[in-house]
């Protein structure tokens, strides 16, 4: 991955929600090259301005993006040296306080939602890291998160593993799918669609593919594959990236992140204990194998 001008400063992860992208974030981020701070959301908006007045709450990732660079910088610091600017004009700003050979990662998986944001990138030519999870390994995260917020927050012990058996008789309904479940599974194919639409024209050396399920099974082959292709050394801290970490803004990243201590393989498998493929639409099966996501 070149470094030697102003563009290719930029690593895009693109993804579904629920996939495993903050996992990446951190396992990336935990590169001494590699700055990684909460979901930014920049490249969704045209410019600054309109940046600040629809997602505000993400200027919250860019304090703490200089915070990581031990360049502190407050919000209206932020705000004033960024007014007026084009987006693409933000993200080459926060490219100049970078050191030579760093590089900038963005982790928002709502990039996905449409193809104007991703061709909105294309002239910084960033490196875009394709993360692939099972659809029901989405849909299953996503109707167990969504039924945490709504019915069981602040849960421990005995009461999680309740909220737990909860959540497994609620997904049982006839085919498996509640509306949240499909309309989770309409939004995969969706994101997948319009990501794999978009990277059909991205020369082969500025992207790779990975699949959620290979990093968490066997993490360290996948670190090794991502960091050849970018152009960095594999340290060791990467490998052991999910330690105790600061509980995230749930609007800007993973809310129970913090609650893991380390990569967990069984992760790629809970959504069999209440889904199965057959459950699946013919439309999400078949995007399945055309982007090459095993199934039984």
């Amino acid at each position: 991955m070149a470094t030697g001008s102003d563009e290719r400063r930029l690593i895009l992860i693109l993804s579904s929600e629920r996939s495993g992208s903050t996992l990446t974030r951190v396992v990336l981020g935990a590169n001494s090259r590699i700055v990684s701070p909460q979901e930014m959301f920049l490249m969704r908006y045209p410019d600054y301005r309109t940046f600040r007045e629809e997602k505000a709450v993400a200027r919250e990732s860019l304090v703490e993006l200089f915070e990581i660079l031990g360049q502190p910088k407050d919000l209206a610091a932020i705000d004033a040296a960024c007014a007026g600017r084009d987006i693409l004009d933000v993200y080459r700003w926060l490219f100049g306080f970078l050191k030579p050979d760093q590089f900038l990662l963005d982790k928002t998986p709502a990039y996905a939602n449409d193809g104007e944001t991703l061709r909105r990138s294309r002239p910084l030519q960033p490196f875009y890291l394709w993360l692939v999870r099972h659809p029901l390994g989405v849909i299953e995260s996503h109707v167990r998160l969504k039924f945490r917020e709504r019915h069981t927050k602040d849960l421990k012990g005995i009461g999680r593993r309740l909220q737990d058996f909860v959540v497994d008789q609620v997904v049982r309904t006839e085919n498996g799918m509640l509306p949240v479940a499909r309309g989770r599974e309409v939004k995969w194919v969706l994101q997948q669609t319009i990501i794999r639409e978009f990277l059909a024209s991205v020369p082969d050396q500025q992207k790779i593919v990975i699949k959620f399920e290979h990093l968490v099974r066997d993490p360290e082959p996948v670190v090794g594959r991502l960091c050849d292709a970018l152009g960095v050394a594999v340290e060791p801290a990467m490998l052991a990236a999910c330690g105790a970490r600061k509980v995230m803004n749930t609007s800007l990243g993973d809310p129970n992140f913090h609650t893991h201590d380390r990569i967990e393989a069984k992760t790629a498998d809970t959504w069999r204990q209440v889904f199965q493929e057959k459950q699946l639409t013919l439309e999400t099966r078949r995007l399945m194998d055309a982007i090459g996501v095993v199934r039984d």
